[in-house]
């Protein structure tokens, strides 16, 4: 195995090129995106619903779904625990393939519900991650399963353990799926609008935790949100996307500051409280 230059980012995506073949034509979802993320940075790829951000993030793991398909483009990760892996072209079916997915790049989705089973405990689900990606006894699954729910703010943990989703709140819920993201601490953590539908004290606990474990655990983090407010708490830097391209890029103080594109200056104008310093 070849030990990546540490000076050489973790991810770097070239020229992504996603589309959707229906029978009434194709829908090219995200056109020729090209970003890279560096060992133990956030970057926030942020646009309006529709923009292609979560159809970016899932590309990472080849996750989209037929009809869409990448059609173009390189996504390489440069991971001190595989190598170098050129994610875009490995089989469906490669061993690879399920260790980037979890092991390696983990992912906290938009809406807990649709990625939790609700017919199992979801202590159970946070043990399956480790037993699929870790060479551990049940036993010893269970009980990091426990400490990493602790680590994620769930009191109680032995009596959260053995309950199912619908029995949890929705901020209890997320940080069951940051506990699922985290557990085998990998190299890159996608976050998917992870404070949708949350409320704002919930909002904050949540954000808060994600920087805290991002820190413990040394992993790259790619925001995925629509909330520029969010985007100055956690960023260093941040790619807006509008109709599936990137149209600005930079650090946060200076896309945040001095915004160059119409588009991102009317994002930012959006902000309630823009408004009010105008108003």
């Amino acid at each position: 195995m070849n030990v990546p230059d540490p000076a050489l980012p973790l991810l770097e995506v070239k020229n992504l090129r996603v589309s959707f073949f229906h029978a009434e034509g194709v829908v090219c979802a995200v056109q020729g995106v090209s970003f890279a993320i560096q060992r133990g940075r956030t970057l926030a790829l942020v646009g309006e619903s529709g923009s292609g951000k979560t159809v970016t993030a899932s590309s990472l793991l080849r996750l989209v779904q037929p009809p869409g398909r990448i059609v173009a483009g390189r996504i390489l990760l440069r991971s001190r625990r595989a190598g170098d892996v050129d994610v875009t072209h490995l089989d469906e079916d490669s061993g690879l393939l399920y260790t980037v997915r979890g092991g390696l790049v983990s992912m906290i989705f938009q809406e807990p519900m649709a990625a939790l089973s609700p017919v199992h405990t979801v202590g159970s689900q946070v043990a399956e991650a480790i037993l699929v990606h870790q060479d551990v006894s049940p036993a010893a699954a269970r009980r990091l399963t426990l400490d990493m729910l602790r680590k994620v703010g769930i009191a109680d943990a032995e009596e959260r353990y053995e309950q199912f989703p619908h029995q949890l709140s929705g901020g209890l819920r997320q940080r069951v799926i940051i506990a699922m993201a985290l557990v085998c601490r990998p190299e890159l953590l996608i976050a998917d609008e992870p404070t949708t539908a949350l409320d704002v004290t919930t909002q904050a606990q949540i954000l808060g935790l994600i920087r805290k474990l991002q820190q413990d655990i040394g992993c790259a983090v790619l925001l995925i949100t629509h909330d520029f407010g969010v985007v100055a708490q956690m960023a260093d830097e941040v790619a807006v996307m509008r109709q599936g391209e990137i149209i600005e890029r930079g650090g946060v103080r200076e896309v945040l500051k001095q915004p160059r594109h119409a588009h991102t200056r009317a994002l930012l104008e959006a902000l309630p409280s823009r408004r009010a310093r105008v108003a």
